[in-house]
């Protein structure tokens, strides 16, 4: 039996270890004294997750470390106030000295600004005030507000520069200003959102009449000038060519006006913020407050009660004003009547007509068609229950103390040293096995 067993034994060769090795080094590794290392004591900043019930920040405010994605929808201000657009949040204010560029908070606005252009994509983190003061805001009297922007990569160290006093106080002096303006009502009110109307004819080169067809008042006229207009989403100057033959007289498009009285002008009634001919760009577009004067906007959803949509960036008036003045001018003869000026004008007469000039600028025929029915109003600041939902952070400064012999300051005690040719091998790579020779 003991037999049978023998011979199912494999007898194998002897496995050489490297402890089994011979050198002439007999103090490779030496253990002078077995004492315990020394405690290390370290201060290091942790992202603590809190709890459901302790989300609410002091001023009734919630702060979420999920980034969010969006896009730079308008400047306010020329020191750096402007408005942000997210298809979760809806509007999100922002300032300039949020933004940070190549992992660091941005010290040059101006360059900023020129980086993060309307229309540019940006990630963000949020945060969202909510209380009875923003009842003019929205109906849920929330308004969220961006501590921190970038594109790209998210930097380094911006939780904890989001999180800090610095910021905290500079939000609020922000959201101060804005709702200062809210309740000065500075912003500008737009009377047709997203209307149609037809080019009706040119006053110069520059200056033209739209008709507006109101189901209550007939035909109106809408003032506008060709540096407002948009076709298929660039500026009419992209085209090198005179606007009387890239906007023809004849051809439809969507605009948003603003109500005006021009003394001594005779049958005017509105002037054009914006005229789109083609497919829309995502900016500029106005944005909706509860109350107000109201808008008339028959191609979106808008919420039952009085609200009304603006144009936020200030500095749009004086723009405006400007080419009203232009008007003036050119009427100045005619004693405030319009009179058109059809030299080197295109025409748009017929369907065909009008589908050659969607083709030559360059629109794309066929594709799929736009579902029927009013849309969804994204200009708005929404439900701060979005925000809510996901996990809230906070930064908090915690002690840690560790024990390693793997440190020079344990050396001393007893602390374990790689030998050098270890070292040596280790920085070149990995090491090629050496073999006993006998």
């Amino acid at each position: 039996m003991s037999s049978h067993s023998d011979d199912e034994v494999e007898m194998m060769s002897d496995i050489e270890l490297s402890s089994d090795e011979k050198s002439d080094e007999e103090d490779e590794v030496s253990l002078i004294v077995l004492k315990r290392p020394p405690a290390v004591v370290r201060t290091v900043q942790d992202v603590e997750v809190v709890e459901p019930g302790e989300r609410r920040e002091n001023g009734g405010a919630t702060f979420t470390a999920k980034e969010k994605e969006g896009y730079v929808k308008e400047y306010i201000e020329q020191e750096g106030l402007g408005m942000l657009l997210s298809k979760e949040l809806g509007l999100v204010l922002f300032h300039l000295d949020t933004v940070w560029m190549d992992g660091s908070p941005s010290k040059d606005e101006r360059r900023a600004k020129e980086r993060l252009a309307p229309g540019s994509e940006v990630s963000f983190l949020v945060r969202s005030f909510h209380g009875e003061e923003y009842k003019d805001l929205s109906e849920d009297k929330v308004v969220h507000q961006a501590v921190a922007v970038w594109f790209g990569i998210k930097p380094d160290k911006v939780l904890k520069v989001a999180m800090g006093e610095e910021t905290t106080r500079r939000l609020e002096k922000h959201r101060k200003t804005f709702m200062l303006y809210i309740r000065g009502e500075v912003f500008m009110r737009v009377s047709l959102v997203r209307v149609m109307a037809e080019v009706a004819g040119y006053l110069t080169d520059d200056v033209g009449i739209l008709e507006y067809k109101d189901d209550s008042r007939g035909k109106l006229n809408i003032l506008f000038h060709t540096d407002h207009v948009k076709i298929y989403k660039k500026d009419i100057r992209h085209y090198k060519k005179p606007a009387k033959k890239v906007l023809p007289v004849g051809c439809l498009v969507s605009t948003d006006a603003r109500s005006i009285h021009i003394s001594g002008v005779k049958n005017i009634q509105y002037q054009a913020i914006l005229v789109l001919a083609g497919d829309w760009p995502i900016t500029p577009h106005p944005t909706l407050f509860p109350g107000g004067k109201g808008s008339k906007a028959p191609k979106y959803d808008v919420p039952k009660g009085d609200f009304t949509f603006y144009y936020l960036e200030l500095a749009l008036d004086s723009r405006l004003k400007r080419k009203v003045d232009q008007l003036k001018e050119v009427l100045a003869g005619s004693k405030g009547n319009i009179t058109y000026d059809w030299r080197g004008v295109e025409y748009i007469r017929s369907k065909d007509q009008f589908l050659d000039w969607k083709e030559s600028m360059g629109a794309r025929m066929g594709g799929n068609r736009k579902p029927p029915g009013p849309r969804e109003v994204m200009d708005v600041f929404k439900s701060v229950r979005m925000v809510e939902e996901e996990v809230a952070v906070r930064v908090v400064d915690r002690e840690v103390e560790n024990r390693t012999w793997y440190s020079p300051e344990a050396w001393e005690h007893g602390g374990l040293k790689l030998k050098e040719e270890i070292k040596e091998e280790n920085c070149g790579g990995i090491p090629a096995k050496r073999v006993r020779k006998e």
